[in-house]
């Protein structure tokens, strides 16, 4: 049985806040996924598409903490069934969902409403915002 650490996230850009909670995650377990969030959720958060699903999956693909980068299957903002399918993937290891800094509980996230014997962690590579992807788009428009 292995610790499988668990992030999720737009990545829309990458910046160095993302990488930190990245590392840490990897830090935290035996084995780490990355869910990128796709276009349709990107949308929903977003209004527009910045990166492509594509460009910013092959992006989390190189990154060297991450063992595994998936895309989600959700069409909503949570990506509850992508970590369903992961459950299933996995049905004996540890799975641990880690969130940053800006998820600070379990009622900050959809999440936890999931029975499928997920762990969680907060407040995944510090509670500083170093840098905000929101700050970085308002700054090319």
């Amino acid at each position: 049985m292995k610790k499988i650490t668990i992030v999720s996230g737009y990545f829309n850009p990458i910046h160095l806040g993302h990488v930190r909670y990245i590392q840490d995650a990897k830090s935290r377990g035996d084995y780490l996924i990355v869910i990128v969030n796709n276009d349709k959720q990107q949308l929903l958060k977003k209004g527009k598409i910045i990166m492509d699903e594509n460009e910013r999956l092959e992006i989390a693909k190189e990154l060297r903490s991450a063992d595994e980068a998936i895309l989600s299957m959700d069409e909503d903002p949570s990506v509850c069934r992508t970590l369903e399918l992961i459950r299933e993937r996995n049905p004996v290891d540890d799975l641990y969902f880690c969130n940053g800094g800006d998820r600070p509980d379990m009622d900050s996230i959809p999440e936890s409403k999931l029975n499928i014997n997920l762990q969680f962690e907060f407040g995944v590579g510090g509670t500083d915002k170093i840098n905000s992807s929101s700050n970085i788009n308002n700054l090319k428009d």
